[in-house]
């Protein structure tokens, strides 16, 4: 293992009984914002490398290129990894540092190349893992808000109390706002893993580990009004926090919830982006989904939220909406199928 993977040892550790391997969720954390012009090309070549690595949590800061409308002061803060002058599309996987650092101890690397990405992937899922972490008992109140939930889990490899801490964060998919790109401005472009809050410390919060390796921390939060919480869903990250070293702050796990916080309560997972078209886009009178896999839920909600359609009654490769009755405008339609799921956008122009 190169010796930048374990630095960690020259620390006072603590190691808990037998070590139990465990399996990793990497995280891949990507730097964008909507003035950066590549940034949608960066999206691309993430999302060909992620293509292979399912499991993967990807997750979207907006920062390192100035800020936008959605940049959060826990993403602008998370920026001091880069170790010099911020840029963007960037991105960094597990926070940890690979065996060829493009930055010397910094694990923010430029987007260049899918394969790259892919090959580090590779690389750090070769890396023992010895923490485990699950998000349990969640629950969301529609009226008010209010999330609750247990995240806990165990830790039985070498670690430093002081250094471990629990980050979460608030994940926004299908947000709709001009994005720069090289060809000009986009205006509907659709934003997805967008950070939208930290329930938690902007670097996280201190964990309480037990002898055993054991910990647990009750999650009391209220989604803000600025997200869409049948957009949102919350992701736990385990990690290292030493703000003077940048080769200390790599994760040990994370886990994402199953699915967004959806009015109905109930849990849309977030699985691999299937082949879908909605034809005819514009649309008047009504718009025909059809998919590669069989459709489970549909659901279509305008710009500000308001859910316009909700079906979990689906069954076959292709959906009929009834838009005769709905005003001008862009619409989002996300579809759940067996194999995966696809957002898409509806303009529906009378």
């Amino acid at each position: 293992m190169n010796k930048k993977h374990t630095i960690l040892l020259a620390l006072c550790l603590i190691t808990v009984g037998a070590k139990a391997q465990v399996q990793r969720t990497s995280v891949l954390e990507e730097f964008s914002t909507a003035n950066c012009q590549y940034c949608p090309e960066g999206f691309q070549i993430i999302k060909k490398a992620l293509s292979s690595h399912p499991g993967t949590i990807w997750l979207v800061h907006h920062a390192g290129f100035f800020t936008d409308d959605i940049t959060i002061p826990a993403s602008e803060r998370l920026t001091f990894l880069y170790g010099t002058n911020a840029f963007a599309p960037a991105y960094m996987i597990d926070r940890t540092v690979q065996s060829e650092a493009y930055t010397a101890y910094s694990p923010v690397w430029p987007v260049s190349d899918s394969a790259t990405i892919s090959a580090q992937l590779d690389e750090l899922a070769a890396i023992p893992c010895y923490t485990t972490v699950s998000i349990d008992n969640l629950n969301f109140n529609i009226a008010t808000r209010n999330v609750t939930a247990t995240i806990q889990g165990q830790i039985t490899g070498e670690y430093e109390a002081s250094m471990v801490h629990l980050t979460v964060y608030l994940v926004e998919d299908s947000i709709v706002m001009p994005q720069a790109s090289t060809t000009g401005t986009i205006q509907d472009y659709v934003h997805l893993h967008a950070v939208r809050d930290c329930a938690t410390d902007i670097f996280g919060t201190s964990l309480d580990i037990a002898d055993d390796g054991t910990y647990s921390y009750s999650l009391d939060y209220t989604v803000p009004t600025k997200a869409v919480a049948s957009h949102c869903r919350l992701v736990a990250i385990v990690h290292n926090y030493k703000a003077t070293n940048l080769t200390m702050n790599n994760i040990l796990n994370a886990t994402a919830t199953n699915g967004y916080l959806c009015a109905n309560n109930a849990a849309i997972g977030h699985l691999a982006d299937i082949d879908c078209k909605v034809f005819p886009n514009p649309a008047k009178d009504y718009a025909v989904i059809e998919t590669s896999s069989n459709i489970r839920h549909i659901t279509v909600s305008n710009l500000t939220g308001h859910t316009m359609l909700h079906d979990e009654t689906c069954s076959g490769s292709a959906y009929c909406i009834d838009t005769r009755h709905w005003a001008r405008g862009i619409y989002l339609i996300s579809i759940v199928a067996d194999n995966g799921t696809s957002t898409q956008k509806l303009v529906i122009n009378k």
